[in-house]
């Protein structure tokens, strides 16, 4: 199986950089095929004649291959391409793939999905669906939508597209024929994210556990004893928010202290076990918690049922922690963003804060990267952040055992 030139006459002999087209060569089952890749691809698709090697091989030549396995001749012109597509709106193209790929695979997160894939069709969803083909549509929501939002965000709703966009290209009949989610055209350049180096000093956690318990009132409904105890449960477990709060009594092993965390609950559907510290400050909340009935949450309503969200609480525990007033204008009003922008902490930097912890106590960071439940060791890496007071105090061990080595010499 090969992409290559086929100089006629030989007077190049067959140098890339000439000017002849490129041929596909396969043998399959006994037999030979030869076409160009030109006659192959712009009949299904290509709105070009195809210069780049590279971009025969990766995209053409699996479908050149997948024809010819499938019993068809590619030599022959095919029908005229998907013309049920051709009055297929993008909204609907979009429409079609959560129904029929992510409701129906049960994809985790189908909320966050539709989200961002609502974003798309609020810029281009009026366009026919063949100018997801296209790189410039692409690129005018990506202008469009990177106003007021993370780079990092954008580049999720990219990814997403991106899949929307391989579902519908291999489809039976294909909605879509190529995608422009490649080299030359677009580029989800996840280099250009900000890293969250977000660090929680003690001061800085013991504010929060002081304003946890100043706002155990009715008027937070009685969250502050609750926060206290995730907060804890944060840092000492580094479990995700939703890993947390799904921990029943049941999931506690006393005997090996330590806490399951079933796949069913973990983002990357993999069991895994979370040791504590039987002496530790989690383990009277523990305790205290297993009072209650073997399924009770250990991190729920203090009759231990599940709550799904702390939202409210977090922000007002947030504004009492750093001075500012946490009292709402109405009953279900929203708090003062600027100011939560300014302290510019999130929940999920407690689970950021207690790997960077185990790290500076001298803890593998393989061990690390099991606590947390990552599938990659360099997505755990991007966890650990260094605090200036650690790399002093390594740069200090390294100083001292430099002099100690020069005196000895």
């Amino acid at each position: 199986m090969a992409v290559r030139k086929i100089c006629k006459p030989k007077g190049c002999r067959g140098s890339p950089r000439c000017e002849h087209p490129w041929w596909f060569d396969v043998m399959y089952a006994g037999k030979r095929w030869r076409m160009r890749v030109d006659e192959f691809a712009l009949v299904r698709g290509a709105t070009e004649p195809l210069t780049s090697k590279q971009t025969a091989e990766r995209v053409w030549e699996p479908k050149f291959l997948a024809e010819i396995m499938a019993g068809g001749d590619p030599r022959v012109k095919p029908a005229t391409a998907h013309k049920a597509s051709e009055t297929l709106t993008v909204s609907d193209f979009l429409d079609r793939y959560c129904k029929n790929y992510v409701e129906a695979e049960g994809l985790r997160d189908p909320v966050t999905i539709k989200g961002r894939l609502k974003a798309v069709k609020a810029v281009i969803g009026d366009e026919p669906v063949n100018m997801l083909e296209k790189t410039e549509p692409i690129q005018r929501f990506k202008a469009s939508y990177r106003h007021g939002h993370a780079i990092a965000t954008v580049n999720r709703a990219l990814s997403t597209l991106r899949g929307a966009i391989n579902w519908g290209r291999f489809q039976d009949p294909p909605l879509l024929m190529n995608s422009p989610f490649h080299r030359f055209g677009i580029t989800i350049r996840t280099k250009e994210e900000t890293k969250r180096d977000r660090r929680i000093g003690i001061e800085e956690e013991k504010a929060l556990l002081d304003a946890a318990l100043a706002v155990s009132s009715e008027e937070h409904k009685w969250a502050g004893a609750a926060m206290h105890d995730r907060i804890i449960g944060a840092l000492e477990t580094c479990c995700r928010q939703g890993e947390m709060l799904r921990i029943q009594n049941r999931h506690v092993d006393w005997e090996r202290h330590q806490i399951a965390i079933p796949g069913a609950h973990a983002k990357d559907s993999e069991n895994r076990r979370v040791p504590f510290d039987p002496q530790g400050r989690l383990a009277p909340i523990l305790r205290r918690r297993a009072k209650l009935a073997s399924s009770a949450f250990v991190f729920g309503s203090p009759e231990g049922d599940y709550q799904d969200s702390f939202k409210t609480a977090w922000e007002s525990l947030l504004l009492r922690a750093n001075g500012h007033d946490s009292k709402r204008p109405k009953e279900g009003g929203r708090v003062d963003r600027e100011k939560l922008r300014q302290i510019d902490l999130n929940w999920h930097d407690l689970r950021h804060e207690g790997a960077c912890r185990l790290l500076a106590d001298g803890v593998d960071i393989r061990t690390i990267q099991l606590m947390l439940g990552h599938a990659d060791i360099k997505q755990t890496q991007r966890y650990l952040n260094i605090t200036d007071e650690e790399l002093r105090k390594a740069m200090t061990g390294v100083w001292e055992r430099r002099r100690q080595l020069k005196a000895v010499g």
